[in-house]
């Protein structure tokens, strides 16, 4: 058989071990009532103004929609395209990370239904913090505050 793919460099085990030791860069997330770490945060600058970009078709690289961004907003730093785990095939989603907020919210309406490759992406702001573990727990609290007090 021919020998496996090489891991991109998200799922190197070298990256994902260093994360996970790094406290500071350890992010604890929870979604649907189950709590994990994802070592992919943090390969993300700090404060950046990322963007979810889905309906991506499945032979799109890093690099194309990388260059696509950059090439109309300068403060694009990074691009990654979410795989399956077992295989490497492309989920058809992924993320642009910019650092100018003003970009970033041009890029939404800008470049949403703009075609890459044979599909129209879709182009949304990324709900990732509202996922982090910290901003979650402050939310939960929150609510049981506002129901004491009725």
């Amino acid at each position: 058989p021919p020998p496996n793919p090489p891991l991109p460099p998200s799922l190197t085990p070298a990256s994902t071990t260093t994360t996970l030791t790094n406290s500071k860069n350890t992010h604890k997330r929870s979604a649907a009532g189950k709590q994990w770490v994802d070592p992919n945060l943090a390969q993300f600058p700090a404060n950046d103004n990322r963007l979810f970009i889905g309906n991506l078709a499945k032979d799109i690289k890093q690099e194309a929609l990388l260059e696509l961004f950059q090439a109309k907003y300068p403060s694009t730093v990074m691009a990654t395209i979410v795989h399956e785990k077992h295989n490497f095939k492309s989920k058809g989603y992924g993320f642009v990370s910019l650092m100018d907020p003003m970009e970033a919210a041009r890029a939404v309406r800008q470049m949403n239904d703009v075609f890459l490759g044979s599909r129209p992406i879709k182009v949304k702001r990324s709900d990732w913090k509202e996922r982090d573990l910290g901003v979650v727990k402050k939310g939960l609290r929150q609510k049981k505050q506002k129901r004491g007090r009725r």
